[in-house]
């Protein structure tokens, strides 16, 4: 089973003022993303084809009157009389109005179906910017009072807030763009942060497990948890944690989750061995295994662990795979 993994920037409001709480993922299906945009498809298709209709039914009825006086009456002189002028320019107005908003709203529902690829779910944002969770409500139930902001929307300098009606009013309108302001610059300060997690060297280590192994939805939380089995967090002390999905897996030609480690070369070097000769981890190894240096990946930052603890960074909240190292690290010390 293919997983689909989006990003969103989680934001709280206190007294109308709005806090960055920090980096939150969403894992889904691929199959719930494409029954979602199929059911988005089918939406806008009844749209286009209910306004075509509603506009061409009352130029109907703008006609009718009309039509029933000059052509289909019977008397030698017809004439319009002053109820039926009324009764048509009523319905006129009503056509007009009808084949005006039908005729604007027709272009953008076009787009949405000529880019709503339901085999192509990378295509999401251009398809559905509104779709945040399908069947995974419990997992952001502690955030149903707080906002989600596309993290993509944000990088392309046009936050799209989710579940919140654009303001109208002149003063909401300026706190508005003075959020998105702030979200566009935590979205470049946070791409900046995957930078530095991605710079290669001698001193990082790369373990690329297959997403299909993992068995879960939640495959971040997942990989944490199978690291956190071979490695305490005294074995790792003073090693910094990045992870996310591989530049591979984002292009398409493969499912696989990367977790690097970065630090000191001579511990790096006794977590490699450790990690190596365990054959429980081997088993949910993808092809590309561990290795040091390379190329880099696009991955984002966990925490460092400090004193037996996963520090995670300032003003992000705790990643899945953190999550999944905190609770094992947790249950070995009880």
């Amino acid at each position: 089973m293919a997983f689909y993994e989006r990003e969103f920037i989680e934001i709280s409001r206190s007294n109308a003022r709005m806090e960055i709480v920090g980096l939150m993922k969403c894992t889904v299906e691929q199959e719930d993303v494409r029954k979602y945009i199929l059911a988005r498809m089918a939406k806008e298709k009844r749209a286009m084809f209910i306004g075509g209709l509603l506009a061409v039914l009352l130029w109907v009825l703008a006609a009718i009157p009309v039509v029933g006086e000059l052509f289909l009456t019977s008397s030698p002189d017809p004439h319009l009389g002053g109820g039926t002028l009324v009764l048509t320019v009523v319905f006129a107005l009503f056509a007009i109005v009808a084949t005006v908003v039908f005729l604007c709203s027709l272009p953008a529902s076009k787009r949405i179906i000529a880019s709503a690829d339901p085999d192509a779910p990378d295509q999401l944002q251009a398809a559905a910017p509104d779709a945040v969770v399908w069947k995974q409500n419990r997992q952001w139930e502690l955030c149903h009072a707080h906002d989600l902001v596309p993290l993509e929307s944000a990088l392309q300098g046009h936050p799209v807030f989710l579940g919140s009606q654009r303001p109208t009013d002149a003063t909401a309108r300026a706190l508005r763009q003075n959020e998105e302001k702030k979200l566009v610059e935590y979205a470049a300060a946070l791409t900046e942060s995957r930078d530095r997690a991605t710079v290669p060297g001698p001193d990082l280590l790369l373990i690329y497990l297959d997403i299909d192994r993992l068995d879960s939805s939640v495959y971040g939380f997942a990989a944490g948890q199978a690291l956190a089995r071979v490695l305490s967090a005294e074995d790792m002390e003073g090693v910094a944690i990045s992870s996310g999905d591989s530049a591979a897996t984002l292009a398409g030609s493969a499912n696989e989750y990367v977790i690097g480690l970065s630090g000191d070369a001579s511990r790096l070097d006794r977590i490699e061995a450790m990690l190596c000769s365990d054959t429980a981890l081997e088993k949910i190894l993808s092809h590309a295994g561990i290795c040091r240096g390379g190329s880099g990946e696009p991955l984002v930052a966990d925490g460092v662990v400090r004193n037996g603890e996963l520090i995670h960074p300032a003003g992000q909240s705790t990643s899945f795979c953190a999550a999944g190292l905190k609770e094992v690290w947790k249950k070995s010390t009880r």
